[in-house]
């Protein structure tokens, strides 16, 4: 469960780098990284199935068979900087097939769709970006196993559904 929760945040990082280059960048990326790790903890309103999903930590959720992760999670960014990134990070265990910016329940959101591979299964992907203020984004990430039932699909959609809405 835990393997699966770190694959997806681990293919999160690689779509959305913060690495730093020089001293001065290194220093606001520490500061960057800090206040990341305090907003993944902070805790997001959501609507999950808990008969399809268990929670693994901080507005994480994950089931094991068939494999599917819904999560969310505020980051340290801001619209525009994620817009670049979607638009300019690509990595090669993550096939986009479509992304974007879209209005989704009146808010303006960015979104990436794709496929991956993680533990034998293949995962269809969604990210949704929106912004919460000039310096900070929600992110939510949903993974469903391509082979799994319509019912984890409709509650990541449900999930995407509290989630994302004009406050």
């Amino acid at each position: 469960m835990m393997k699966k929760t770190l694959t997806a945040l681990a293919i999160f990082m690689m779509i959305f780098n913060v690495q730093a280059q020089d001293t001065e960048e290194k220093d606001a990326g520490k500061d960057k990284m800090a206040r990341m790790m305090e907003l993944m903890a902070k805790e997001i309103a959501i609507e999950v199935d808990t008969t399809l999903y268990k929670s693994a930590g901080a507005n994480t959720f994950v089931s094991e068979d068939p494999k599917s992760v819904i999560m969310a999670m505020m980051i340290p960014d801001s619209y525009e900087n994620s817009k670049k990134k979607m638009t300019d990070n690509a990595d090669v265990r993550f096939q986009i097939t479509d992304k974007g910016e879209t209005e989704l329940n009146g808010v303006k959101v960015l979104y990436m769709k794709g496929i991956s591979e993680a533990e034998g299964s293949t995962l269809d992907n969604e990210i949704y970006c929106m912004a919460v203020d000039d310096d900070t984004c929600l992110m939510f990430i949903g993974m469903v196993d391509q082979n799994a039932d319509k019912k984890y699909a409709e509650a990541i959609e449900k999930a995407k559904n509290s989630v994302i809405k004009a406050k």
